[in-house]
């Protein structure tokens, strides 16, 4: 059997403020870092082949928090950061909008459009190809299966969750963003992704 436990980061102070994050660092709210303990303890008991988490603070913070006591093999991977927004990081959306009304209106409405070139950005299609190479990576390097944890962000793990079910980036937004400190579990067998469960905050309740 092969799982991966994917995890999106605990809340943050910019996701409070409505600013962007992308690959800027925002630190864990007093809550986000709670979400994070509540999800140890429920994890507590699963062994992970290896735990693999994003650089930027707020995922390697919720990852480090989770990692605890265990003697688990611990990665840094730049592949697993979130999607760059380069000069729009670390404003507010509504500036972001003011200043750049068709890529932001593209970037939630139509990805294959989007175009952040203009603001040193990163496009959707950039996100997919690294994404996708960590997860194809992950397979190969892991014949013999086990379980695997990886800490993301939203619209990074989103792409990986898109192409399991098979939607094409015109489909993009169709689909949730998981909730901070979710599990999304994502087995691999006979060749073939499929999602087991989705989005659970069930350590929050």
């Amino acid at each position: 059997m092969f799982e991966i436990y994917f995890v999106r980061h605990g809340e943050t102070e910019w996701n409070l403020k409505g600013i962007l994050q992308g690959s800027k660092n925002s630190h864990l709210t007093e809550k986000g870092k709670e979400q994070a303990y509540k999800l140890r303890d429920k994890l507590e008991g699963i062994h992970f082949q290896g735990i693999y988490t994003s650089p930027l603070r707020r995922a390697a913070e919720t990852a480090e928090i989770l990692r605890g006591h265990r003697d688990e093999p611990f990665y840094i991977v730049d592949d697993l950061k979130e999607m760059s927004f380069g000069d729009m990081e670390g404003i507010p959306k509504t500036e972001f909008k003011a200043l750049q009304p068709e890529a932001y209106d593209n970037l939630w409405n139509d990805p294959l459009s989007y175009n952040p070139e203009p603001f040193r950005g990163e496009r959707f299609q950039d996100v997919d190809k690294r994404i996708m190479d960590f997860i194809k990576n992950l397979v190969v390097n892991h014949p013999e299966g086990g379980k695997f944890l990886v800490v993301s962000h939203g619209m990074t793990l989103k792409m990986i969750f898109s192409h399991i079910w098979k939607h094409g980036l015109d489909k993009y937004w169709n689909d949730p963003v998981p909730e901070n400190t979710s599990v999304t579990i994502v087995s691999y067998k006979n060749n073939e992704f499929s999602i087991e469960k989705f989005s659970d905050t069930s350590h929050l309740d």
